[in-house]
């Protein structure tokens, strides 16, 4: 009686688990989230591995919306999605997370057997020349052979909204979605700008502040924008993800600041409002403090803070929309028209972030082009303002017409004596800059020659004269800024000591000019190989060379090792008439930095060292990688 009932509780248990599995044909892309079972972390991280060991047990619960949207949250998502590819032709598929301000997405693939196939790190946390794939979205390509089953895990953390639009392309379809997706792009960032600078030269030729706070807003919006949509940050500031969780609350509250005051402005408010411009007036102020608060406080609570203030802006733009209206303000019906498209979008947005609209095109993208419009139509309302007061303008010239022509009398009294005076001093002037040029180009001359004497000094200091490759003095500055930076950016870092065989006998049987012609022989053998522009080539000590490796593995290094091994012993060299054959050892130190103290770094160098001569008394000619990792 018990067992049974067992039974059934285990079923329960299980059943919630398994996901509905992705068949996919020769359609060119699918929408992930119908295939999705999520599971919140709730504070408590949970690994990979316990996923895969407890994949049966653990409460995955199925997505049932058209879009995978959690709203504001701090916890770990992992999202779960069976996929087998029954369409033989393509095997390289591309998976698209079209959201890009996530902070850490990490991507696992596992095959049928549970073993891991494929790992992907991705997020607006890492920088660009870092990314799998040049996208402003985050880009994951997915190799899938076909009539396999797979299970993909997706691991999203970030300290905004927490939206995950999957979409699973063949790579010609993708291709096509990316060139007209960056179209639309183009045609949305060339209005803008295009409004914006024609304000711009507006604000120039008329010296009016609305215009002034009409192109920040513009131009807040469009930074915005581009930092929503990862167009900033993947053009922009490529090398610095830091500043994803900084732009995007500051500049709408900037942008909401310079709306502010060009609202008032717009609607002359200090004269026929003084109530709602004041209300207006300390909105800006608000706003703009709230752009630097933004910067000290958490992304999660400062977009939170932003979406509630922007929600609160939206109605005062709808009641003092409904005031002048009921106004008659003659911009009015403009300023209404572009207010109309730009809030449809406002409120498809900040629903979106809270969770309770879905991702869609309209939610996503309504916004953007809504903006377009909205720039545009307040750009025609600008203008209509722009033309009623410079028909006013002309009928004041035309009264001032007379006076005008009275003042020009005078001057042109004056513009003979002037000109006169304007002769002389052009005179006075072209021997002064004659005299300065002469003397300027003396002076450049000079600087000139004691620039190339400072840059021959300064490269003689840190190259050994004899194999031109860099001295150890410049290996050892170089060698703490280097692990340092590997330590920071937990990269690997390698190191080769290299050491010529036999070397002293070179010297004693064929002359010191013949050992020096070998070291620049062997030194060119290296530069062959170690050929990056992060590499360094060092002459250490006699016959010894050190070479850095920054960014490279173990298997990197012993490569660059072998491959200038083979070179060098490949070398035919002579000296008057006899034939000189060399060799040499190598010694590999690989590995990340666990910490940055000058006792470590040395340890790497001993290291290397050890692995030197290691590879020298068992038989020289070889290399040898050192297999204890610093701690």
């Amino acid at each position: 009686m018990f067992r049974p009932a067992l039974l059934i509780i285990c079923y329960c248990l299980i059943v919630p688990s398994q996901a509905q599995t992705l068949f996919l044909s020769e359609q060119g892309h699918y929408k992930l989230a119908p295939y999705v079972h999520y599971l919140q972390e709730q504070g408590k991280t949970l690994s990979i591995e316990q996923l895969i060991k407890n994949k049966n047990t653990l409460p995955w619960k199925k997505n049932e919306s058209e879009e995978i949207n959690f709203g504001f949250s701090s916890d770990g998502y992992w999202l779960k999605i069976e996929i087998n590819n029954r369409y033989a032709i393509v095997s390289e598929w591309v998976l698209e997370i079209s959201y890009p301000p996530l902070d850490h997405v990490d991507a696992y693939l596992y095959d049928s057997e549970d073993k891991l196939d494929a790992i992907y790190y991705a997020g607006d946390q890492i920088k660009v020349k870092n990314k799998i794939v040049n996208h402003p979205h985050i880009i994951l390509p997915i190799s899938l052979p076909p009539n396999q089953d797979y299970t993909l895990f997706i691991r999203v953390q970030t300290q905004g909204s927490v939206q995950v639009p999957l979409t699973l392309w063949q790579w010609e379809d993708f291709n096509y979605h990316t060139l007209v997706y960056f179209l639309m792009q183009g045609i949305f960032y060339g209005m803008v700008l295009l409004m914006a600078l024609y304000n711009f030269v507006v604000w120039l030729s008329e010296k009016k502040a609305i215009y002034l706070y009409y192109v920040s807003y513009i131009l807040f919006y469009t930074l915005f924008q581009s930092s929503l949509n990862g167009i900033g940050f993947q053009f922009v500031w490529p090398d610095y993800p830091q500043l994803n969780n900084l732009i995007i609350p500051s500049t709408l509250a900037l942008m909401l600041s310079a709306l502010s005051y060009f609202i008032s402005d717009f609607f002359t408010a200090e004269k026929s409002s003084p109530r709602l411009h004041l209300l207006l007036k300390f909105s800006s102020y608000l706003y703009a403090a709230l752009a630097i608060i933004c910067i000290f406080v958490a992304y999660s609570i400062s977009m939170l803070m932003m979406s509630i203030l922007t929600a609160f802006t939206i109605l005062l733009i709808i009641f003092l929309t409904i005031y002048m209206l009921k106004k008659k303000h003659p911009s009015a019906y403009f300023f209404a028209l572009a207010w109309v498209v730009f809030l449809t979008g406002a409120i498809f947005l900040v629903g979106n972030k809270f969770g309770f609209i879905p991702i869609t095109i309209f939610s996503e993208y309504g916004l953007q082009f809504g903006a377009g419009l909205e720039i545009m139509f307040l750009s025609l309302a600008l203008a209509d303002q722009l033309a009623s007061s410079q028909k006013a303008q002309i009928q004041a010239q035309e009264a001032s017409l007379q006076l005008a022509h009275q003042v020009n009398m005078e001057r042109d009294k004056t513009m003979a004596a002037e000109l006169e005076n304007y002769r002389l001093e052009k005179e006075n002037s072209q021997k002064l800059e004659s005299l300065v040029s002469e003397r300027t180009a003396e002076l450049n001359s000079a600087m000139e020659k004691l620039s190339d004497a400072h840059n021959t000094l300064k490269t003689v200091s840190i190259t050994d004269a004899l194999t031109q490759v860099f001295n150890r003095f410049y290996f050892d500055k170089h060698w703490r800024i280097e692990y340092k930076r590997a330590y920071r950016e937990q990269t690997h870092l390698s190191l080769i000591m290299l050491d010529i065989d036999h070397f002293k006998s070179v010297n004693d049987n064929y002359g010191h000019p013949a050992g020096d012609m070998c070291l620049q022989q062997v030194a060119q053998c290296i530069l062959k190989y170690a050929a990056r522009d992060s590499d360094i080539v060092c002459r250490y000590g006699g016959e010894e060379f050190i070479v850095i490796l920054p960014g490279t593995n173990e298997l990197g290094a012993i490569a660059v090792a072998e491959t200038t091994r083979e070179e060098i012993a490949k070398l035919e060299l002579s000296w008057e008439g006899q034939a000189i054959k060399i060799t040499a050892s190598l010694g590999i130190s690989s590995l990340i930095p666990n910490n940055s103290q000058n006792k470590n770094r040395q340890f790497m160098v001993n290291q290397a060292d050890q692995a030197l001569y290691q590879a020298k008394n068992s038989g020289r000619n070889q290399v040898i990688l050192f297999d204890t990792q610093v701690r």
